[in-house]
């Protein structure tokens, strides 16, 4: 039978006392930091956690310092939902991910997209991880919940299709360390191939020089997947003298605030953010527990047919 860990074995291990260990773990200010970091990776280590009395803290992993587009729009709905199971809440870039080794969280979700973070994770904590629309890690317990890309790939681009558009441009962000982008990408080649089209991606920078590449290649339907990207498109579509949709039609990935007040309001795919967040927290809690769970749940898209298609 494994032995216990406790307090008391951390101490012993450490040649510390054990109020000194409790100290660290709680973040009194008495503890040196470097005295916290070496109880703190011990802990974790020996997979320990304090009386749930004394926890309930959980830790958002954010892409980087602004909470616009894609984050922002998950974070609202993340955050209720941790509160309403009676989890607290720390939100951290990944740029400043080396302060999860300075504190004790019961859990962690990441909303990084990019890839990395899943195969690094279990080299340095053994607190439970789940990542939302990003890669998974499957051996070493890190579960995934995602938004159905193939569904709604395929929502966007048969509605496109059946509206009789036969050169339909992709707007994607890079696909570098992006599966979520890579996976969309194939998926529009794939439809390209199976209904015989030319396959138009652009992979957005600047938007104004973006729309002038992609006019050049003469489509009737742009498809942008991003939250931000498509009302950018709009702007400089008409700026250019378009009619939107009798020259070009316009999709994207809805954004509350803005895809349906656009001229014309745009029609949008549409991530269901607050199903993405009741599912991760669902499936955190499983992991913090030690109880049976799903290791990947899809979330499927909703369609909002407006004036721009």
């Amino acid at each position: 039978m494994q032995k216990k860990v406790t307090l008391r074995s951390l101490a012993q291990e450490l040649g510390i006392a054990p109020a000194t260990v409790f100290r660290a773990l709680t973040d009194h200010p008495n503890v040196t930091l470097s005295l916290r970091r070496k109880v703190l990776a011990l802990a974790q280590k020996r997979g320990y956690q304090l009386p749930e009395h004394r926890t309930k803290l959980a830790a958002i992993i954010i892409p980087g310092y602004q909470l616009e587009g894609y984050s922002g729009l998950l974070l609202s709905p993340l955050l209720r939902e941790l509160s309403e199971h009676g989890l607290h809440a720390e939100i951290l870039s990944i740029h400043d991910s080396e302060i999860l080794q300075d504190h004790i969280y019961d859990g962690v979700i990441s909303i990084v997209w990019n890839e990395g973070l899943e195969k690094q994770w279990h080299e340095k904590y053994a607190t439970p991880l789940v990542v939302l629309n990003a890669a998974s890690n499957l051996r070493e317990g890190i579960y995934r919940v995602a938004s159905d890309e193939k569904q709604g790939m395929t929502l966007a681009l048969d509605h496109l299709y059946t509206k009789g558009r036969r050169r339909i441009a992709l707007v994607s962000p890079p696909l570098n360390n992006n599966p979520g982008a890579k996976l969309r990408t194939q998926l529009y080649q794939q439809f390209c191939s199976a209904h015989h089209l030319p396959c138009l991606p652009f992979y957005s920078g600047n938007m104004q020089k973006t729309a002038g590449e992609i006019l050049e290649n003469h489509p009737d339907a742009v498809f942008s997947v991003c939250e931000t990207h498509a009302p950018e498109l709009l702007y400089h579509f008409l700026k250019k003298g378009l009619r939107i949709p009798e020259d070009i039609a316009l999709l994207g990935l809805e954004h509350r605030g803005f895809t349906p007040f656009t001229i014309p309001p745009l029609t949008a795919l549409e991530q269901d953010f607050k199903e993405l967040a009741k599912q991760a927290v669902q499936l955190l809690l499983h992991r913090i527990n030690g109880e049976p769970s799903e290791k990947e749940i899809l979330v499927p898209y909703s369609f909002h047919l407006r004036e721009s298609t």
